[in-house]
């Protein structure tokens, strides 16, 4: 077990014994080790790059709610990959020649922090790993000064389009000619090379995606025990959010879908508010956070614990499809290949069901099973739902692949779906208002696939069984 591993889990089973729960992740974080290996790695890649190379890493910028309200803050996904550092307004410079880091923070403020919490300081930054640490105002200098020794600044900047512009600035100045050498400094795009550092998942990764895995399994849960007595979406959705957050969750992975019926034919349904009609399915496609690591699981599931018959045929037909694509999610195979022999049980499926006509090879390669699986089945998983990472070349067989083999290390989802939407021409109505996706969150391993998510039920049966067995716990 690596230091990063061995620091994680002695974390994990201190919080585990907490009087709160016997599983629960508050304030759960990766060790500082793991910060400072990866910079350690952007810093060789960047000393190849020549003499005189400079990475500037930008925090994400806070966001405004209101008035004078801010949403809840959470860090940019690649400062935290390289930092760990949690707090707005904050720079790190990395200096390949000198192999230095230093980390750029708000001055300390007591009366600020009466209302927002403590801030790092130069004390708290040196703490997080940092060889010199400076607080603005005064740090302004020692980012100018920087920009303007490097020979070339590799920025990794996602949201703030301000300072971009002060880097592009600096870097090419206003009035530079387009000439050959007419550039004093080169500008280089630092995202993609973080990207592909964070495709393949660390041990200690891995363990904090499970445990964002385990919180919202609990929440799925949760939401189906309770679907039988609620009348409304939205009692659904709080389900989930209330158990995931009470686990750790101080974030969810992305906004909470619910939705009832023919609503679950949404694919990014943002309401959660509307009644549930007897008898209709529920999608949700709901997952929370933990140490800033995402889940991503949808179940759908009969919201009075019995599916119908056109309901269970569709149902079994996805099932059928995730399990195959996740057998495919093996280290070689491209990327796309999941897609492939996933969307071809749904096709061959769709056909005996009557709701596609004709020849089986005719229909697939025609694409007729787009109108019913209009998206991907699979995406990398990490700091973020849909985690950075190349896929690869375009792959002619749809835009939802790549040509990228898989990796050991590698998380994916797996995620095919049918949707028949209330009115969709040339359906029958018998099977209008079903929507349905399973989703589970993948390890690749030399072994195969490891499916973190499993112990959350897919087959129909045992999916009946918590729905009933929550309404009689209820009654």
């Amino acid at each position: 077990m690596s230091r990063c591993c061995f620091a994680l889990f002695l974390a994990t089973v201190l919080v585990a014994q907490t009087p709160m729960a016997t599983k629960a992740y508050h304030g759960l974080r990766l060790p500082l080790a793991f910060f400072a290996g990866n910079r350690a790695t952007l810093m060789a890649k960047a000393k190849a790059m020549g003499s005189g190379t400079l990475v500037v890493v930008k925090s994400m910028p806070t966001q405004p709610s209101s008035g004078d309200g801010e949403h809840l803050y959470r860090q940019d996904s690649d400062f935290y990959y390289l930092t760990g550092v949690e707090e707005e307004r904050s720079i790190a410079l990395l200096d390949a020649d000198k192999g230095t880091y230093t980390l750029l923070v708000q001055a300390r403020d007591p009366k600020r922090e009466a209302y927002t919490g403590v801030r790092l300081g130069l004390e708290g930054a040196k703490s997080k790993g940092a060889d010199e640490a400076v607080e603005f105002p005064a740090a302004e200098k020692t980012l100018g000064e920087a920009l303007k020794q490097a020979k070339r600044i590799v920025l990794i900047n996602n949201f703030d389009d301000e300072f971009r512009t002060k880097v592009l600035d600096v870097a090419y100045p206003k009035g530079t000619t387009h000439a050959k050498g007419a550039y004093e400094k080169s500008l280089v795009d630092g995202r993609p090379i973080v990207a592909e550092l964070r495709v393949l998942k660390q041990p200690c990764e891995v363990e904090m995606i499970q445990h964002a895995v385990d919180a919202s399994i609990e929440g799925h849960l949760a939401a189906m025990r309770g679907s039988s007595t609620f009348a409304n979406e939205g009692q659904v959705a709080a389900a989930l959010e209330g158990t995931v957050r009470s686990l750790g969750a101080r974030f969810l992975s992305y906004e909470t879908i619910a939705g009832a019926g023919s609503n679950g034919c949404v694919l990014h349904y943002p309401f959660n508010d509307q009644a549930i009609v007897p008898g209709s399915l529920i999608l949700m496609d709901a997952s929370g956070e933990i140490g800033y690591y995402t889940s991503d699981i949808t179940r759908t599931w009969p919201a009075n614990g019995r599916f119908n018959p056109e309901q269970r045929a569709l149902y079994d037909l996805v099932l059928k499809a995730q399990e195959v694509g996740i057998q495919e999610l093996r280290p070689g195979n491209i990327h796309i290949v999941s897609f492939m022999k996933a969307a071809r049980i749904i096709s061959d499926g769709l056909v005996d069901l009557g709701l596609i006509k004709g020849d089986k090879e005719e229909a697939f390669k025609r694409g007729d099973w787009n109108k019913f699986l209009p998206h991907g089945v699979s995406h990398y998983l990490g700091l973020d739902v849909h985690d950075a990472g190349s896929y690869g070349a375009p792959h002619p067989f749809h835009k939802h692949g790549g040509s990228r083999p898989l990796e050991a290390g590698m998380v994916l989802t797996m995620e095919p779906g049918i949707y028949i939407a209330k009115g969709m021409e040339g359906v029958d109505a018998k099977w209008q208002g079903i929507g349905i996706r399973i989703e589970d969150v993948i390890l690749v391993t030399s072994d195969g696939p490891r499916n973190l998510s499993a112990r959350l039920p897919r087959r129909p049966e045992d999916l009946e069984k918590v729905v009933r067995e929550g309404a009689k716990v209820r009654r």
